[in-house]
């Protein structure tokens, strides 16, 4: 029992103290640099090339879906996929900057049903993982979500959850432990999404990763957390690309 003592009582300290860094980490991260201010959020409106509306598109998710850290309203991750998609669309943006999947589920999938989607997009994950949410309760929340998803969704862009490990604002050790839940979540979202049939899984973390973490000063905002106009650039450019992939091994089985 002694010697159980001499182990677990520096074991604690250790653990105490390592909460305590992570606790002033996170109050450094949140005085960083202001985010720059909230583009407007597009409700039921034309996007993309003028035209008759080919889809009806409903956006769910945090301050990415937002746009936070666009310059305007045009720039905003929604209207730049929209763009590249090259269809004319009606778009609604439910994204909510702060929100996590539980918000997701109980304020935001509710909504979209109203608006009767065919394509519906989901970017969610980055506040689970920086505010602790327990793996098993985001698990369940994004498997309920692609659960319900409404009857009109015909398909369901799932974005994964981007490389936590890249922003400048977040001080270390605090990065590496984001990096690291953001890994271990974003595998969930992936295995989620492959096992629902409407779905299409987005890696963002791979896919546009390595361009923020060589160039942050190029792809984040003024607050180095948020993508920039250029940054959500390279997320649109992610998400068009994983869709016309998708699409081409589609036709190429159907021959």
């Amino acid at each position: 029992m002694g010697g159980a003592k001499k182990v677990l009582i520096p074991a604690a300290l250790a653990l105490a103290s390592s909460a305590g860094l992570l606790t002033v980490e996170v109050l450094i991260a949140r005085q960083g640099p202001p985010s720059p201010p909230h583009p407007a959020v597009p409700i039921d409106v034309a996007a993309g090339p003028p035209g008759d509306a080919v889809h009806r598109v409903v956006w769910l998710g945090d301050s990415t879906a937002a746009g936070l850290g666009a310059s305007r309203d045009l720039e905003i991750l929604p209207m730049q996929v929209a763009r590249l998609l090259g269809k004319p669309v009606r778009l609604t943006d439910l994204g909510h900057s702060g929100d996590r999947i539980a918000d997701v589920l109980h304020d935001q999938l509710p909504r979209a049903a109203t608006h009767r989607p065919d394509l519906l997009f989901i970017s969610i994950g980055a506040n689970d993982v920086t505010h602790l949410t327990p793996r098993s309760a985001f698990r369940r929340d994004y498997a309920a979500v692609l659960a319900g998803l409404p009857a009109s969704v015909r398909t369901a862009v799932v974005l994964g959850i981007p490389d936590m490990g890249t922003s400048p604002r977040i001080p270390q050790p605090l990065l590496a432990i984001a990096w690291v839940r953001g890994r271990v979540m974003g595998a969930d979202v992936r295995a989620l999404a492959a096992r629902t049939p409407k779905a299409i899984y987005v890696d963002i973390a791979g896919r546009t990763g390595t361009p923020f973490r060589e160039d942050p000063m190029r792809y984040f905002a003024a607050d180095l957390y948020h993508p920039n106009d250029a940054g959500y650039g390279l997320w649109a450019r992610a998400v068009v690309d994983t869709l016309e992939e998708h699409q081409s091994r589609a036709a190429n089985h159907l021959r």
